[in-house]
């Protein structure tokens, strides 16, 4: 691996807490693989069993389901250092409720989980923390889940885009609010027609409650 995937590695939930040596040791004794996937590439098949946790280190990946139609519903964008799967691996069943596929040229740095959850592999002290890094993952992705199922449950598109918006803003701690959708992403994400989600874009911007352009919003409530 390039000395960038190391930092992408170092990067991510589960190795960003640790010194450099001690990243470097675990990850050599993961024999963790490198792969490339192209785009439109699926790497977990909804109902697939999960055996393995991959980490970002170029390209986009995207997490969604799909309706019998066809139709995406979008659950999340992965960025570069994000883990892959990590929410499945630490279920029972290790099935996926979802489909993981590349949505450009993508690699991914894929090792085994139980190599983690059994001892033998790594030091005890390093993976225990890496046990404990698992869980504040999982448990950050069950309030992300829990925030997007606030959001759905909204009466209405307006309700949704609010509370959208609202949740960006408190993370990213700054007046102009910048996502990582485009506005057909976005649609799907909320679970909601692009034009509907267009025109009542428009109709909060007449009103003055927010302004926009491409991916960057203010919420002057």
């Amino acid at each position: 691996m390039t000395q960038e995937d190391m930092r992408n590695i170092k990067k991510s939930w589960l190795f960003r807490t640790m010194k450099d040596e001690e990243m470097q040791q675990a990850a050599q004794r993961l024999c963790g693989q490198k792969r490339k996937f192209s785009r439109g590439q699926i790497l977990i098949h909804e109902g697939d069993v999960q055996e393995s946790v991959g980490i970002l280190l170029s390209g986009e990946v995207r997490i969604s389901r799909f309706t019998m139609d066809g139709t995406e519903n979008l659950i999340q964008k992965l960025s570069i250092s994000y883990l892959l799967g990590a929410d499945i691996v630490c279920t029972p069943s290790r099935i996926s409720p979802y489909t993981a596929y590349c949505s450009e040229e993508a690699q991914v740095w894929l090792f085994d989980y139980r190599k983690i959850r059994e001892p033998g592999t790594l030091e005890e002290g390093i993976r225990l923390a890496i046990q404990e890094r698992f869980l504040q993952f999982v448990a950050n992705e069950n309030i992300r889940n829990f925030y997007k199922i606030d959001m759905l449950s909204s009466r209405n598109a307006r309700e949704k885009i609010l509370k959208y918006l609202r949740i960006q803003k408190r993370r990213q701690k700054n007046g102009v609010i910048e996502i990582p959708y485009d506005r057909e992403e976005l649609a799907s994400y909320l679970c909601m027609n692009r034009s509907v989600l267009s025109h009542t874009l428009s109709q909060m911007r007449r009103e003055g409650i927010l302004e926009f352009r491409k991916n960057c919003f203010i919420l002057k409530e």
